[in-house]
């Protein structure tokens, strides 16, 4: 049993170690932003191969399905409202942002992505060792992402990597233990993609973080 559980767990910690390594050099130039853009690629292999081993991890009907999930998703959207309108205060931004501009529609795509990623194929891959450690795991998985992300170049970050870390880590472990409750992405999803839309509302053009 330990050993089968081992090598489920393999695949996450893999995608996760190739995620990593593609946030940490990607703001660098050649040759190290061709070592993340083949890190990227690898990410690529190891999700589809969670899928083909484990396919219960994202692409199952049950998974997005609202079924039980309509008080998590009002917990959810409170919760991302109160993390955004902090996030923009911190910023220096007005609580209430005052129009809409085009970036907000690749804001909510990315915040889409990042929770099929980690509250998908890394939890979900996980739940055969632990479904409690598979919360765990992708929150530390989502949050060393986004903090490695913003170690080069750190001067262009408003908090350090390791308060971004602790955010990321404390918001995944609720989005994290939303599917487990559900058995749904959906309260992960609408929370992610609605911080973000909030947060990144007025943004015109793409922050210097986006490749």
């Amino acid at each position: 049993m330990i050993e089968k559980s081992n090598k489920v767990l393999f695949k996450p910690l893999a995608l996760t170690g190739t995620l990593w390594l593609f946030s940490l050099l990607i703001n660098f130039e050649f040759p190290l932003k061709a070592v993340a853009l083949l890190a990227l690629i690898l990410a690529g292999y190891w999700m589809s191969a969670i899928h083909r081993d484990i396919p219960e991890s994202v692409f199952t009907p049950d998974l997005w399905r609202f079924k039980k999930s309509r008080n998590w998703i009002v917990i959810a959207f409170v919760f991302s409202l109160a993390l955004s309108v902090y996030s923009r205060i911190e910023d220096g931004l007005p609580a209430i942002p005052s129009k809409i501009g085009v970036f907000v529609i690749v804001a909510v795509f990315i915040g889409f992505v990042e929770e099929v990623i980690f509250r998908g194929f890394v939890q979900g891959a996980a739940q055969r060792w632990s479904p409690t450690g598979a919360v765990i795991l992708a929150s530390v998985s989502h949050a060393g992402y986004k903090g490695l992300l913003f170690v080069f170049p750190s001067q262009l970050l408003n908090n350090s990597a390791l308060e971004l870390f602790g955010y990321t880590f404390l918001a995944g472990l609720i989005l994290g233990y939303s599917r487990k409750a559900t058995g749904s992405l959906w309260p992960a999803i609408l929370a992610h993609c609605f911080f973000d839309f909030w947060l990144y509302m007025e943004q015109s053009s793409a922050p210097w973080w986006v490749w």
